[in-house]
């Protein structure tokens, strides 16, 4: 989240604070390792922190049920590790220099040791979640599975200008909304939900996954630097044309004769955007996929966990900067 809504970040999360603390201890612990080089490059992102979102909503979705096993601090923890091993990977992929505001591991030690860091952490997850058993084991290496498959959809889609809706769309389910649907799904299990309860909370995560990248894809366009951890416009520069580039092209196919290389004018494609509507239409998406998951929570009992997925998943709509105030990146360019 970018540092508007770190308050209310932090209230949305207050409910299982204690249990992330140890969620943050079994991070560091999993980045330790007999080499000290590896150590380092392993811990390099858990140093560097992050938002923990996925698993809080682990930890939130153990708190819906009756019941909570003392393991799930381990799935949580599992959850995050695999995604921070993501990142790793989507780095190399990208040839991003910048992540969580400090260098990338792959600037740093190189294209190597970074996927061999990321592919340590994929076995640390892997071992957490094989400690905690039951399903937990099968739902993490299904979702690993789809987000391997959703990062692969993007790669063939590099500077694609011809990239249409379905494509984008199948893409974010698997890179993005298939980790959350395994956070929320694995909390609603270990929490002891019933099937019909856990299958809701498991499509809440899917949805929130769904706003969640929406959203992240317009802050690539409107939010600062600082605000997230890497130069604004890098999808664009990477040759990443999502939601908003899309719709933009739809109403303005000149827009595609800006594009297709890594020589991109960020804010004249900004501008572009926003004065065909695609960034409000793509915000709108973002809100609604936040209403499905907000109604996926209705078929669960009321009450302080609730309460905090509900907060958490209004925040991903109200994070999005509007590009044309004062505050926004287009004024900031």
């Amino acid at each position: 989240m970018e540092p508007l809504y770190r308050d209310e970040v932090s209230a949305a999360f207050e409910p299982v604070a204690g249990q992330l603390a140890q969620v943050e201890e079994m991070l560091m612990e999993a980045g330790r390792a007999p080499s000290p080089f590896l150590g380092e490059v392993a811990g390099h992102l858990t140093s560097a922190g992050g938002k923990r979102i996925r698993p809080a909503v682990t930890l939130l979705a153990s708190r819906l049920g009756n019941s909570g096993d003392p393991k799930v601090i381990m799935a949580a923890a599992a959850i995050e590790i695999t995604h921070m091993a993501t990142l790793y990977h989507d780095d190399v992929i990208d040839e991003g220099d910048l992540r969580r505001g400090v260098p990338s591991a792959n600037a740093k030690w190189g294209n190597t040791v970074a996927i061999l860091a990321g592919d340590f952490l994929f076995a640390r997850s892997s071992g957490l979640a094989a400690e905690v058993g039951g399903q937990v084991p099968r739902i993490l290496a299904d979702a690993i599975a789809s987000v391997v498959e959703g990062q692969l959809l993007q790669l063939e889609a590099d500077f694609d200008v011809s990239r249409d809706l379905d494509h984008y769309l199948r893409t974010i389910s698997g890179k993005t909304a298939a980790l959350f649907e395994a956070a929320a799904r694995i909390g609603a299990l270990l929490g002891g939900l019933d099937a019909t309860a856990e299958s809701a909370v498991a499509s809440f995560g899917r949805s929130f996954g769904m706003a969640f990248q929406v959203a992240d894809d317009l802050l690539d366009l409107t939010a600062s630097e600082e605000e997230l951890g890497k130069p604004p416009g890098s999808d664009l520069r990477e040759g990443v044309y999502n939601l908003p580039v899309i719709w933009a092209i739809e109403s303005r196919p000149g827009l595609t004769g800006l594009l297709g290389s890594t020589d991109v004018d960020v804010d004249e494609v900004r501008k572009i955007i926003l004065e065909t509507g695609a960034f409000d239409r793509a915000r709108e998406l973002a809100s609604s996929h936040a209403q499905d998951a907000l109604g996926h929570l209705m078929t669960v009992e009321q009450g302080e966990p609730r309460e905090a997925l509900e907060n958490l998943t209004r925040l991903v709509v109200e994070r999005i900067p509007d590009p044309r105030t004062a505050g926004g990146a287009a004024k900031r360019a």
